[in-house]
């Protein structure tokens, strides 16, 4: 203190270098921790930009433009589409007392009945696929889908008659959810939770190794755009007919199938070759045992055995159809962002 007190410039002017020299060390401190900063940002942006260099367009403000006139256009094409796409939707599903809907039903039976009037032409108990509801109504809250879907079933039935189909072997129609009291997968405001019908599609497992730990999706965990109306159907007749019914059911313009899986059976045998087949004695045989027999002609000339024998191999006689399919009715909820 003594020293400070003989000599109080020198002591200050001491006391004023050292708090400098700390301001000095301090500011260099955190000014050289922002360069480093501003410098890793500075190349994490050239970085970036040569990325985007590379990039085909080069995104500019004119490509800019030119990408979002493309995304209206795009969005005008998707609500387009979905404009046709809700064109099978009905206006209204308006449920219905279930005594209505069972005379309802009944009615639609007999009319579907007139269509196929041969013997064996519809199977035992035919109630185009209602066969539960033969003895009382569906419960309530389900008659509207149900209305909607027994529509679609005479509309179904319609056309396999104009198609020429005489002989329908069975028809299986799946339960719907809301006849269980339940609702439609993945509906706006279900409960979470709440099964509302057990799916046909499982959970893939993850994969070992490579893409381990990636979620997996089932089909009723993704945004669905229709509520799907399955059924199974089994018909009789030849390819021709076959052919007709597949596009007409194909191309309406009233209900919407999805067709989901087709097997045809065609339960002929296929006739052994050589000259033995175009012998009278051994003529190609039918389903039935016996030969192909021509009236008028004892002998069947060999251009119309041959032509026998390819109808029986490709189809001319009659295939049996397996059908699987769903009747989809769209939702109207999900839209398109509009972009102007």
């Amino acid at each position: 203190m003594t020293w400070f007190k003989e000599n109080k410039f020198l002591g200050g002017l001491l006391c004023i270098t050292l708090l400098l020299a700390a301001l000095i060390i301090f500011l260099g401190t955190k000014f050289g921790s922002s360069l480093e900063e501003v410098q890793a940002e500075i190349s994490s942006k050239q970085s970036k930009l040569e990325k985007m260099k590379t990039l085909n367009p080069y995104p500019t403000i004119e490509s800019a433009k030119e990408k979002e006139a493309n995304l209206i256009a795009v969005l005008a094409k998707q609500n387009e589409a979905r404009e046709k796409i809700l064109a099978f939707r009905p206006e209204a599903i308006n449920e219905v007392s279930g005594a209505i809907f069972s005379e309802n039903l009944s009615s639609t039976v007999a009319k579907v009945k007139e269509l196929f009037p041969g013997e064996g032409s519809l199977p035992k108990s035919f109630n185009l696929g209602f066969e539960d509801y033969t003895g009382g109504p569906p419960k309530e809250g389900s008659t509207g889908v149900l209305t909607y879907q027994l529509g679609a079933m005479e509309y179904l039935f319609e056309n396999i008659a104009s198609a020429g189909i005489s002989k329908v072997q069975n028809l299986v129609r799946v339960e719907l959810p809301a006849e269980k009291g339940e609702e439609w997968p993945n509906a706006v405001g279900a409960k979470k939770g709440k099964k509302s019908s057990k799916s046909n599609f499982k959970k893939k497992k993850s994969s070992k190794g490579k893409g381990k730990g990636r979620k997996t999706f089932s089909f009723e965990e993704l945004p669905p755009v229709a509520h799907r109306m399955p059924f199974e159907l089994v018909v009789k007749a030849p390819e021709e007919e076959v052919r007709k019914f597949l596009s007409q059911i194909a191309n309406s313009d009233e209900y919407f199938f999805e067709t989901r899986l087709v097997r045809v059976l065609n339960p002929s045998p296929i006739p052994s070759s050589g000259k033995a087949a175009t012998s009278k004695a051994d003529k190609p045989k039918d389903d039935f045992g016996g030969g192909f027999e021509i009236e008028g002609e004892e002998a069947a000339p060999e251009e119309i055995v041959s032509e026998q024998i390819l109808n029986k191999v490709s189809g001319g006689d009659e295939l049996v159809l397996y059908l699987r399919a769903d009747l989809l009715l769209f939702i109207d909820e999900k839209k398109f962002p509009e972009l102007k």
